[in-house]
């Protein structure tokens, strides 16, 4: 039962460094991928078809959460709850910005 928790974790890791590095198509290469190399593991280890398949669809499933939980993450950084809707500037001022008035 330990491979099936080692499983699981190495898919959430896989999802939180796809989530970083790539766009979300990267899920269509990375998922059938993982299944394939996640069901040999668990045939040599002998677990059965209901078992093997039931932790394959929760590594899946892990995966694809923690993909989209990094992306959120990544994407969210650069929002402030400082920043003003009504297009004016907030308190603090932003950097490096270049003439508008060329």
């Amino acid at each position: 039962m330990a491979i099936a928790f080692v499983l699981i974790v190495a898919s959430a890791l896989a999802g939180i460094a796809t989530g970083y590095v790539f766009r979300v198509w990267a899920l269509v290469v990375i998922s059938p991928s993982m299944a394939v190399f996640w069901a040999i593991i668990l045939r040599v280890y002998e677990f059965g078809m209901m078992a093997g398949v039931t932790v394959i669809a929760i590594c899946l499933a892990v995966c694809q959460l923690a993909y989209f939980a990094a992306a959120y993450v990544l994407h969210t950084r650069g929002a402030s709850s400082h920043d003003e809707i009504d297009g004016e500037p907030g308190e603090t001022g932003e950097q490096k910005i270049g003439s508008q008035h060329k």
